[in-house]
């Protein structure tokens, strides 16, 4: 296990159990930080720190576990749950527009910056030789499916052009928490939906270099429908007057294509896809050169 593994796996773990006692201390259990939110975004942030307990903190001590069996496999799986906290953590500094200092920032900032860098110690050891080799027509299939990624993630934005151009006030929901909006706004038009253009467009028209970014911006959103079906489930479960079923059923069937498709695109790193046999050597010759 090289140094980079050892510093990888410690950052997967210590972000596992940061965001394990930040769910635990939050409005989801004990009830012990209160956000200055609305009633509708405590609701929705129930609904994700769920999922950052049960599932995105499970994944980032899996991926740590890897790092030991798999070196290849340890890597690329932890790029999409540290992408992920660093996405939400952003908004858990910004969007409560805290007008006194809080403890609890001070926490969510080493998470953000915990899951930084746990993504660039996953991007930096994953060696180009790791990756399967797979079929073009296969290669092709995933970059149309990267591009409908990103069309869906446009799609939830489109019905704002018309309010853009006519300088609508934002809807009630977004009105009682404007910074978090904009901030996921921000996020999603700025960096998200650019990103996924460019790795699908890369995958379409063979680019090496789109290879390990499609990894992470797959994964990436797996973990992100299933968190916003959480909040709208919890929205509903508590009465919140603006739960809509209908978009926690469209966004969990979204989360289920979408896991769908990250198998598939994921099955080569398990399976026929492993690295070729320089790839392993490579993988040997660092193991046994850094301990």
């Amino acid at each position: 296990m090289t140094t980079t593994d050892r510093w990888l796996a410690a950052s997967l773990f210590t972000l596992a159990v940061a965001l394990a006692v930040n769910s635990i201390l939050g409005p989801l259990l004990a009830d012990l930080v209160s956000y200055p939110f609305s009633e509708t975004l405590r609701n929705q942030t129930i609904g994700l720190e769920a999922v950052s307990l049960v599932l995105v903190a499970p994944w980032c001590i899996a991926a740590a576990w890897l790092l030991r069996r798999r070196r290849h496999l340890g890597r690329v799986l932890a790029i999409p749950p540290s992408a992920y906290a660093a996405y939400m953590f952003v908004q858990y500094v910004v969007g409560p527009e805290y007008t006194t200092y809080r403890p609890i920032v001070l926490l969510h900032l080493a998470i953000f910056v915990l899951s930084g860098a746990a993504l660039v110690l996953a991007w930096t050891g994953i060696p180009a030789a790791a990756l399967p080799d797979v079929p073009r027509r296969r290669e092709r299939y995933a970059g149309v499916g990267v591009l409908l990624l990103a069309a869906f993630a446009v799609a939830q934005y489109v019905p704002l052009v018309g309010k853009f151009l006519t300088g609508a006030q934002l809807a009630p929901e977004a009105l009682a928490d404007p910074t978090m909006f904009w901030s996921i706004f921000f996020l999603d038009l700025g960096v998200v939906v650019p990103v996924t253009l460019a790795v699908g467009i890369g995958l379409l028209r063979g680019r090496d270099w789109a290879r390990k970014p499609a990894y992470g911006v797959v994964g990436w959103f797996v973990l992100v429908p299933i968190s916003v079906s959480a909040m709208g489930i919890a929205m509903w479960v508590n009465g919140d007057p603006h739960a809509a079923l209908g978009r926690v059923v469209v966004l969990g069937v979204a989360a289920v294509l979408f896991t769908g498709f990250a198998g598939w695109f994921y099955r080569p790193l398990f399976g026929r896809g492993r690295p070729g046999e320089s790839a392993r050597r490579r993988e040997g010759l660092e193991g046994s050169g850094a301990t």
